[in-house]
């Protein structure tokens, strides 16, 4: 039906009923809707009572949030997957709800607090460990803060701790808690242990038929096979479309001429900076400054008693400070310039050297103008491909046809899992990038011979599908797949042969057998572990199983054990146990009382973000926090 229907839209009269239903649909559905769960002003994330969290803030949250975790190439559909924007929301909220408490409570901070905070802050401090202006002016840049914006932003964290401190004030861990987890937790053990490989065991011999038959019905979903579709497409590329352009050389050589900034080296000079309370005191710093030598300048700042602020390397479309721009790249030669009043008062620049910049022929960046002239209007031009490819199809066209009438060739798959594997199990090449291209391919409304809609890829390319053929995913008969059940069965007995034999040895060391005599049988060397804690992790690096200390943990002295990892079993026998007021380490103790507060005063936190959410209604609109994904 979804066939026939896409098809009849191809008719001026099925457009222009459908036009008609579109328009009514206008006047009445989209009013009504538009109030459901929309912002007033369309800028608003979420409203906490009468504070609203502007889109713009939590954009400037979200990107942080992304930056700090290192997720800035993160496709922007996995990220609303993962409900990232959604995170962050939550914890933007909570802060919110948390100042809204605070100035129920009449809880603020006056100018001279907020004035210690700020200028407290490392980040704001230069090397001396004292406030540092120029520092503090980059921060807010980079933030995209005012500093008034910064100075209401610190108030409110103030008013936020009091609130915060009162409620978490006299959270302590119980001394009894305490003492259980000190001597649970600091408790040490040693243990000499050996490894035998599970490849080193001999595999049973060749099972029969039956033996393979039983294997196969205890665990015929093991060999299930996932459903397979042939697929044919039509794919949009912006890359395939860049390839079929032709580029006039008036067009490359206007590009080149605009981007000739971008395509060369710009000139960059290395500068400091040196900040003064006056008019007076700049100009004369710079009038003694200005005979000295380029070597000998630090030598002489620091002489006179000054602070010279290096800053590195600029170019000056790249300085943030107009004056500080103008005044260094005004100098011919490296040098100091005179006194000049920027955004940190008076000011002395120094230019300790000059690199100078570079402009590549046209010659040596024509294809890479030529490639991204054409790659750039092909982003432009694939939407009207798809269109193309959509019109010719609802004509009647085959998929094929409807291909091949906009210059691009269908491509065919003969089979692949909803994971982009082939039939045996490895992943195919050259299949369209992202996660879209599958999901439509395999959607439930598709069947054989259906054809999907247009639709848009994560990397802007367009696609238009046929699923071809369906093999449901089933499971072989055992004949079909008799070598890969017999390679599973030997595996599966040959780990079973292994854990025997571990299990034998296990018991030999907790009967006081000799470990050297038992390695030297198996052909490998014994260890030994001192002082591992309960997650097999001791000092230096060493380190046994997890499940491996789990048991040891809970033998005597003498005993053995077993647990495998990775391709092999480790067989133990627990040959000390030191008590944590001799093995824990100086600070063992106060680390748990600590993390422990922590833990209590995390929940009392949390029990008030509760309530809070109770007594303070919160909105938050959905199609606004979407915005930030694009």
């Amino acid at each position: 039906m979804l066939q026939q229907m896409r098809k009849s839209t191809g008719s001026w009269i099925a457009k222009g009923i459908l036009g008609l239903l579109v328009l009514s649909f206008l006047g009445w559905g989209v009013s009504s809707y538009s109030g459901l769960g929309g912002s007033g002003d369309g800028n608003t994330v979420a409203k906490v009572g009468d504070r609203d969290i502007s889109f713009t803030e939590f954009y400037i949250a979200y990107q942080r949030f992304i930056q700090n975790q290192r997720l800035t190439s993160i496709d922007s559909d996995v990220a609303k997957q993962l409900h990232l924007a959604d995170n962050v929301l939550q914890n933007m909220t909570l802060r919110t709800l948390y100042e809204a408490e605070a100035d129920r409570k009449d809880l603020t901070a006056s100018d001279e607090m907020v004035r210690t905070e700020i200028q407290s802050r490392p980040t704001f401090q230069g090397t001396d460990g004292k406030f540092d202006r120029l520092r503090f002016e980059t921060a807010l840049q980079q933030n995209g803060l005012t500093e008034p914006a910064m100075v209401e932003q610190v108030r409110h964290e103030i008013a936020r701790s009091q609130l915060l401190g009162a409620v978490t004030a006299g959270s302590a861990a119980p001394e009894a808690l305490v003492d259980r987890i000190y001597h649970f937790f600091g408790e040490r053990r040693s243990a000499e242990y050996l490894t035998l490989p599970i490849a080193s065991v001999d595999a049973p011999s060749d099972p029969d038929d039956a033996t393979l038959q039983a294997f196969y019905d205890e665990r015929k979903e093991d060999f299930r096979r996932p459903e397979l579709r042939g697929l044919t497409y039509v794919l949009i590329s912006p890359e395939a479309i860049a390839s079929t352009m032709d580029i006039s050389e008036g067009d490359i050589k206007a590009s080149y001429e605009a981007r000739l900034g971008e395509l060369g080296q710009p000139e960059q000079r290395d500068i400091g900076q040196i900040l003064f309370n006056s008019e007076e005191d700049a100009k004369a710093a710079s009038e003694a400054l200005a005979a000295v030598p380029v070597a000998d300048l630090k030598a002489k700042v620091e002489e006179m008693g000054l602070q010279l602020i290096e800053l590195g390397k600029f170019s000056r479309q790249a300085i943030p400070n107009e004056s500080l721009a103008e005044a260094t790249f005004s100098l011919e030669k490296p040098g100091v310039t005179g006194a000049f009043e920027g955004a940190f008062g008076w000011s002395v620049a120094v230019v300790n050297s000059i690199t100078e910049g570079s402009e590549p022929s046209l010659d040596e960046v024509r294809d890479q103008i030529t490639r991204d002239l054409a790659l750039d209007r092909a982003y432009d031009a694939v939407f009207d491909y798809g269109k193309k490819l959509e019109d010719a199809f609802a004509q009647g066209m085959t998929l094929e046809e409807a291909g091949t009438s906009i210059g691009i060739e269908a491509q065919k798959i003969d089979a692949v899992d909803a994971n982009g594997r082939g039939p045996d199990g490895k992943p195919l090449a050259d299949l369209p990038a992202g996660l879209t291209f599958l999901q439509k391919a395999f959607a439930q409304d598709l069947k054989a011979g259906d054809v999907g809609f247009l639709e848009t890829t994560e990397s802007n390319a367009m696609f238009m599908l046929r699923v071809d053929n369906i093999t449901p995913a089933a499971i072989p008969d055992f004949a079909t797949v008799k070598d890969e059940v017999k390679a599973a069965w030997v595996k599966d007995a040959q780990y079973k042969a292994a854990e025997t034999r571990a299990q034998t040895l296990a018991a030999q060391l907790g009967a006081q057998g000799d470990i050297s005599l038992i390695a030297t049988t198996l052909g490998v060397e014994p260890s030994k572990i001192e002082n591992f804690s309960r997650n097999g992790q001791a000092s230096g690096g060493a380190r046994i199983p997890d499940a491996l200390a789990s048991e040891l943990f809970g033998l005597e002295v003498g005993k053995g054990a077993y647990a495998v990892q990775d391709d092999a079993f480790v067989i133990a026998r627990l040959t000390k146990i030191t008590p944590a007021d001799t093995a824990a380490e100086t600070d063992f103790r106060k680390n748990i009382v600590d993390a422990l507060s922590v833990g209590m005063s995390n929940d009392l936190v949390e029990q008030l973000g509760v309530a809070l959410q109770k007594e303070i209604k919160t909105t938050t609109y959905p199609e606004v926090i979407d915005r930030v994904y694009r």
